[in-house]
């Protein structure tokens, strides 16, 4: 290197080894400053739950700050800044209302050790603050849905739930008294199932103006809103009909007024069902035509659009005749052997319905009953559903429903 380059390099060498060389003296020989620092904010402690619960509360102060001047070592203090420190005032003793001289207590980041730090003044030495009754009261809490949900969905305003329903505000009186309710915006716009989560809300007054920078404490900062979102669906009202000779389905016309309702529900239920079957009717079960009301009950968690509750169904028996025989021809099954059926009854009056041409063909001996007693387990007087068979006619069947009586006895 050339002897001007080491002359530059040697000067640049000295100059740092003189600055570490003074920051040793000036740490070793503890070389202090002092300094001033403003605006540093006040934290009162049990402000937020030791006053409110004793029904008190601050009443002004809360945005003080003071001016204090520090000394210390050079390092320390020219390192902290006002947003490092702060003032702590301690009100966990004040049990009643009234005016307080409190002292409070500078307080250093954590990495800062408190005996390196002398206060040398506090301005002021003493802050003032005032504590009066909290008082409080509960606003109901509204939701707001606007936009559109998409087709074919819908929502209806009853069905919407906020969590909390109403909120606890406490403060200054007059504060408080501003608040008349609360209102949660919630955007539905193009929502194809429910809506749950949480919400900011606007405090109200009376006249449902929004308050801006309301000065009270409100119990909750945000409220969890559901906004239940369903799909409409068109559903066909089904009637399952048991069919037997004599009372076959191709026989009849039946007919439902209304036949179809629309139905909201959750989409994912309601997206697996494609009617509503409202029971089944026993074709043989009726003498004449039917005419009737027939309660339409929703699949679980579906609302009725509609609003019918009830169908009105018709049948009416067609190219079909009736004609009356009285039997005697009847026998049991069921028995064990040592069992038998003493019959009391003798004889049945049975209506048959068929085809005219078949009918007029059928004659008593065709026509006999079963009666089954399978499900009776003990002797004695019995009074058993009888099931009509006629013989060599598939379309001709009994009407109506038959019960014959009798003994079983046991040798």
């Amino acid at each position: 290197m050339s002897e001007k380059a080491n002359k530059i390099l040697y000067i640049i060498l000295s100059l740092l080894l003189a600055v570490v060389f003074w920051l040793f003296v000036d740490a070793a020989q503890e070389n202090t400053i002092t300094r001033e620092f403003t605006n540093i904010p006040v934290e009162f402690i049990g402000a937020e739950d030791t006053l409110p619960s004793r029904g008190l509360m601050l009443a002004d102060g809360e945005d003080a700050t003071v001016t204090v001047k520090l000394r210390g070592p050079r390092l320390v203090i020219s390192n902290l800044r006002t947003k490092d420190l702060r003032a702590e005032v301690n009100l966990t003793d004040i049990n009643a209302v009234g005016p307080y001289s409190k002292t409070y207590q500078v307080i250093t980041p954590d990495n800062v050790n408190d005996g390196d730090i002398t206060v040398e003044r506090k301005t002021p030495g003493t802050l003032t603050v005032r504590v009066t009754t909290l008082y409080a009261k509960e606003v109901p809490v509204s939701v707001n849905p606007v936009g559109e949900v998409s087709d074919p969905y819908l929502y209806t305003a009853e069905a919407i739930v906020s969590d909390p329903a109403v909120l606890t505000l406490s403060g200054l009186q007059d504060s408080v008294d501003e608040v008349a309710s609360a209102r949660v915006t919630v955007d539905i716009t193009g929502a194809n199932g429910t809506i749950q989560q949480d919400y900011e809300y606007e405090l109200l007054d009376s006249d449902g103006n929004v308050i801006e920078d309301p000065d009270v404490r409100v119990s909750d900062q945000r409220v969890n809103v559901t906004v239940p979102v369903y799909m409409m669906k068109e559903l066909p009202l089904v009637v399952k009909y048991k069919e037997a000779p004599g009372s076959r389905k191709a026989n009849t016309e039946c007919t439902l007024e209304p036949s179809t309702i629309t139905v909201a529900g959750d989409p994912l239920s309601l997206a697996t069902i494609d009617e509503i079957v409202l029971g089944e009717l026993d074709l043989s079960a009726y003498y004449t035509d039917y005419d009737d009301d027939l309660d339409i009950k929703l699949p679980a968690g579906c609302e009725n659009v509609s609003g019918y509750k009830t169908t009105h169904l018709t049948i009416k028996y067609k190219g079909l005749e009736t004609r009356g025989f009285t039997v005697t021809n009847i026998s049991p099954i069921g028995l064990s052997e040592s069992q038998r059926f003493d019959r009391v009854t003798t004889a049945v009056d049975v209506l048959l319905r068929g085809p005219a041409e078949d009918l007029a063909q059928v004659t008593e001996e065709d026509v006999r009953i079963v009666v089954d007693l399978r499900e009776v387990a003990t002797d004695g007087t019995v009074h058993s559903g009888a099931i009509v068979y006629v013989d060599g006619y598939s379309e001709v069947g009994a009407v109506g429903a038959y019960t014959v009586t009798g003994k079983i006895i046991s040798s």
